[in-house]
């Protein structure tokens, strides 16, 4: 074999060898970082948030509905209160 035959090999080697040591230095980084554990509770999370905003909002919806009533309460409230004032007036005007 000759001799720059034989550096390509070498060469060929290390490259390989220095692929094979990231790809462990990757393995080992992922598996001590718990990236995977950390994105596993960052979905747990965000799925129990999901139920609280879905609760939140029929919670606005029966406050709106609760309003609404409340509304039309205070409006025949009002009629009923000027109803009042214009019998309190028509018994002035007979007691007069």
């Amino acid at each position: 074999m000759s001799w720059n035959q034989e550096t390509k090999n070498r060469l060929n080697e290390k490259v390989a060898q220095n692929v094979h040591d990231v790809g462990s230095l990757v393995r080992h980084v992922v598996k001590t970082s718990k990236s995977s554990e950390l994105l596993a509770q960052a979905a747990k999370n965000f799925s129990c948030q999901e139920n609280v905003i879905h609760n939140s909002s029929e919670s606005l919806k029966k406050m709106v509905l609760i309003k609404t009533q409340l509304e039309y309460q205070e409006s025949a409230i009002e009629r009923s209160m000027s109803t009042l004032s214009d019998i309190q007036e028509q018994l002035n005007s007979i007691n007069r």
